[in-house]
């Protein structure tokens, strides 16, 4: 039961005891006030007619109607006279009737009058004539005293139910601060360590304090922590010179690319051609300066060439090399023009030295094998140089790619939306300790025209004609109907940010979960680190309408900004699949060890489960285990398990 409800019932009871104990007291103080002036009435009446029989004569017809005048004159219910030696010398007295009319039985046993009657001597002369006896009716009295009850009835439960409506707002103002103090509870207990404004109750001020001190301490840990890992991972795994990944991390992020299931990405090799003579025409400093500018240039994409790729990794291959990825990559031309208008304007900028910077770039798919790719990549570079001048040479072939236009592929995912044509494949992710599935990661496909479209192969596409939103809704009622007729287990999808953004979208996904309430438990979304990076503020948003609901929430593809992500322990995540490319080679790479390790530990603190994803061999499963890693994906794991 709620404080709130337990607070007004006893409310409810003590109102209840004044307002009995009020009624109570009101009605035995007016019935003492009825029976006083009855007697009082009694002891009049009867020291009147006395006096007015000791006065006259005493014969028996004179006494007789005095006596009956004065009885018919009042509501009497017993008029007598009786002489010294007992004798009755004259009596009136009226039949008991019934009750009176419109008075229960229970309240004339409740309030019983007890008016004893009023008794008066009657002299003639020097001598005792007799003792007169006058007794008033109760009847009236009772119909009376029902009615002074029935108003303060009535009275007394007006003034309750003001008193109630008067509680009730106080009730609210004084119980306020108890809400952002359950909110707050709440949080934590989901692991989002928030701290909230002291209210002026004391001892809510206290226990917010209190709360406000465990959540400080809480982040800062955490914002330590991630200081010390971000060092650790920059240490390891960047070029010192230009800040991008170091040649073994961007040919681990590479080969993860590599081994996923499906999808087609670009890549791109720029030179700084003789880069040991520009190195002595400008000197080490001015060197470093221009590789650092370089490296910016490569990062540096305007919004609307950005729409054509989902992320970008650029990293130093050697000293003159550099390699940019570009994932889920369409129209590399345009892309390689963009590139190499900032090549060119780098250029201009460095033209006493003649820096010439060509390049070469592709796409490559998924299953190929790094040596092909940068042979590949190596000879439209080498081509690029053999003109002397900033340049690039791309081929935009792929193979297998299909050749339709954008009106084209508008054209056949709104047709396949609109058809449920949208399907999925699974892969188990193992729990390391006992090798239970964890739950299964749902790959989106497309069954369409009678060809299975992998999402690599529509994926880019999606992104461009601003159609991921729908797929990713599609995507949600398909699991959630497989959950419904017999799907065992839980079940993972991954979600764009372009959903975040679309509020039309985000609350389809939002509708359909709150329609399912006991689906909506085995159900994980997750969203690629770099994207809620992107969108920290919407994911924030989206994770607090979501976490009621009973979904689990967490990022992929991540490790890399985990520490640039600001009050992490505020969002309420479930859990972190670590980036495939952090695990490449791991058993010779000890500063990746110890990044991991390190990064677990973080994780497990505010009570993340840490998956590592695209595990490629099965003997790695018992390392991850003891770098902390509680579950693992990907074709090792699947041949492991």
């Amino acid at each position: 039961m709620s404080l709130n409800k337990q607070l007004w019932l006893a409310i409810a009871v003590l109102m209840m005891l004044a307002f009995l104990s009020s009624f109570t007291i009101s009605t035995l103080s007016a019935r003492n006030y009825y029976q006083e002036q009855l007697q009082q009435k009694n002891i009049d009446n009867a020291n009147s007619l006395a006096l007015t029989l000791s006065q006259v004569e005493k014969d028996e017809v004179t006494v007789e109607l005095l006596v009956a005048a004065q009885f018919d004159t009042g509501h009497y219910r017993r008029i007598e006279l009786i002489a010294p030696d007992g004798a009755v010398l004259q009596r009136k007295r009226l039949e008991p009737t019934a009750q009176p009319d419109a008075v229960p039985a229970w309240f004339i046993e409740f309030a019983a009058l007890s008016v004893p009657a009023g008794v008066a001597q009657v002299q003639e002369g020097w001598h005792q004539y007799g003792t007169l006896y006058v007794e008033s009716q109760t009847e009236v009295a009772y119909a009376a005293l029902w009615q002074t009850t029935q108003r303060l009835l009535g009275w007394l439960l007006l003034v309750a139910l003001l008193c109630g409506a008067l509680g009730s707002w106080l009730l609210k103002q004084i119980t306020r601060p108890l809400e952002d103090v359950v909110e707050q509870a709440e949080a934590i207990g989901g692991r989002r360590f928030i701290t909230s404004s002291e209210p002026r109750t004391l001892e809510f001020g206290r226990l917010v304090r209190a709360m406000n001190l465990l959540s400080g301490r809480v982040r800062d840990m955490l914002e330590s922590e991630s200081r010390r890992l971000e060092a650790l991972r920059y240490q390891h795994q960047h070029d010192a010179v230009t800040g991008l990944a170091n040649r073994d991390t961007v040919n681990s992020q590479l080969d993860a690319l590599l081994s996923e299931e499906d999808g087609h990405h670009g890549v791109f090799l720029v030179r700084v051609q003789a880069l040991a003579t520009i190195n002595r025409t400008l000197g080490r400093e001015d060197t470093d300066r221009l590789l650092r500018e370089l490296a910016e240039a490569l990062l540096q994409w305007t919004p609307a060439e950005q729409a054509l790729f989902a992320e970008a990794h650029g990293g130093r291959l050697n000293g003159s090399d550099f390699l940019l990825l570009l994932t889920e990559a369409d129209e590399l031309a345009t892309l390689s023009a963009a590139l190499n208008r900032r090549l060119l304007a780098l250029s201009e900028r460095w033209s006493q030295a003649e820096v010439q910077l060509p390049h070469g770039g592709c796409y490559f798919l998924c299953g190929e094998r790094r040596g092909e790719v940068m042979s590949r990549v190596d000879g439209l570079l080498a081509t690029a140089e053999q003109r002397c001048i900033t340049c690039g040479e791309v081929r935009e072939e792929i193979t297998g790619s299909d050749s339709r236009g954008a009106g084209e592929w508008r054209q056949l995912l709104t047709q396949a939306l609109a058809a449920q044509a949208v399907t999925a494949v699974r892969f188990p992710v193992l729990q390391l300790a006992d090798g239970g599935v964890l739950h299964e990661e749902a790959m989106m496909r497309l069954q369409w025209q009678g060809t299975s479209w992998r999402a690599g192969d529509f994926m880019p596409w999606a992104r461009r004609l601003g159609l991921l939103p729908a797929l990713d809704v599609a995507m949600v009622e398909l699991v959630l109907e497989d959950l419904r007729t017999g799907l065992p287990g839980a079940v993972a999808i991954n979600l764009s940010v372009e959903t975040l953004r679309d509020p039309a979208s985000r609350q389809r996904v939002m509708a359909l979960l709150k329609a399912a309430p006991e689906l909506a438990p085995r159900l994980w979304l997750e969203f690629a680190e770099s994207q809620v990076l992107q969108e920290v503020e919407l994911f924030r948003e989206f994770c607090a309408q979501v976490k009621p609901l009973g979904c689990r929430l967490g990022m992929e593809r991540a490790g890399r900004g985990f520490a640039k992500i600001t009050h992490l322990q505020e969002l309420g995540l479930d859990y972190l699949k670590v980036d495939g490319a952090l695990l490449r080679e791991l058993a010779a790479n000890t500063g990746n060890q110890g990044f991991l390790r390190g990064l677990c530990t973080l994780g497990h603190s505010i009570g993340l489960s840490m998956i590592a994803d695209g595990v490629q061999s099965a003997t790695e499963p018992e390392l991850l285990r003891s770098l902390g890693f509680d579950a693992a994906g990907g074709p090792g794991i699947r041949q492991g398990g």
